[in-house]
């Protein structure tokens, strides 16, 4: 599935609005400084241009507190973003977020192979910020715990991992998933079934989507091989997402596919489930 660009609604035009700008988040061997200087040229852009209060979000503030610490400074959103490295070019998506509601207001992925590549970037983000178009009835965030009575939300469900993969390994996919999606700021449970059994999307899909109010529901199975390579054993971790659209109860019929290898069998299920999200669109 290829990268589209994603407006998840118009972000509500007020005076003097002030967005908090967070460091991108970096994964794999990706530069560490990377998200920094990329945020960095954002917020700078976006100074030089006026008309939005932009301040600089501490990178010691955790992607959890993120909200509550840009309510704190008296933001109407806050910006965030994630990097990771897909052959040879970075893939990131950024986005911006109401700290009224939690909700993901606006996002797009975007590609590059350096800073220079985002010449502009800013402006598009604060034009983005200055339109004033209505806004969406939002969502509430949820918690991301499994599904008892849930919160309605605007943002992914993740249905439990199948795949020849070992339980452990399944059920550190899914926490992987859930950790990449919140890490771009989106908000995220995960479904359980009372009873033991797969969670089918083409049969459960309208079941799950009535539970958790989600507009996405992700589908994934998993498959790990270890191998030993040398002096150290090799595991890979081939993982297979699929999207079930709850507006209109479609479930995907390609599944987004990548394989990653690393030493460790976590770091190789994380690894290919950050490739794969970076891969399809956030839900509107």
């Amino acid at each position: 599935m290829g990268l589209l660009v994603l407006l998840l609604g118009a972000i509500p035009a007020s005076a003097a609005q002030t967005l908090v700008i967070y460091p991108f988040a970096v994964a794999g061997t990706v530069p560490a400084d990377l998200g920094t200087q990329l945020s960095d040229k954002i917020a700078a852009d976006m100074r030089a241009l006026g008309g939005i209060q932009v301040v600089r979000g501490a990178a010691t503030v955790k992607p959890a507190d993120y909200r509550a610490s840009a309510r704190a400074a008296g933001a109407d959103f806050y910006f965030t973003g994630s990097i990771t490295l897909v052959f040879n070019r970075y893939s990131a998506i950024e986005q911006v977020v109401s700290t009224r509601t939690g909700t993901v207001v606006w996002s797009v992925p975007l590609q590059f192979s350096t800073l220079a590549d985002l010449n502009g970037e800013g402006a598009r983000i604060r034009t983005e910020m200055m339109r004033g178009e209505p806004t969406p009835a939002p969502g509430v965030a949820a918690d991301g715990a499994s599904l008892v009575t849930p919160t309605p939300m605007s943002g992914f469900a993740i249905l439990p991992v199948t795949g020849s993969a070992t339980d452990a390994d399944r059920t550190y996919a899914v926490k992987a998933i859930v950790d990449t999606l919140r890490q771009r700021g989106f908000n995220v449970v995960t479904v359980t079934r009372p009873t033991s059994g797969a969670i089918d999307p083409s049969v459960d899909g309208v079941e799950a989507c009535t539970q958790t109010k989600a507009r996405t529901l992700i589908a994934g199975a998993l498959d790990t091989t270890r191998v030993a390579t040398g002096a150290s054993p090799q595991t890979t971790a081939h993982i297979a997402l699929r999207t079930y659209d709850c507006r209109v109860h479609v479930l995907d019929s390609q599944a987004t596919v990548v394989n990653h290898i690393a030493p460790v069998a976590e770091d190789a299920i994380r690894g290919a489930i950050q490739d794969a999200v970076s891969a399809f669109p956030a839900p509107s």
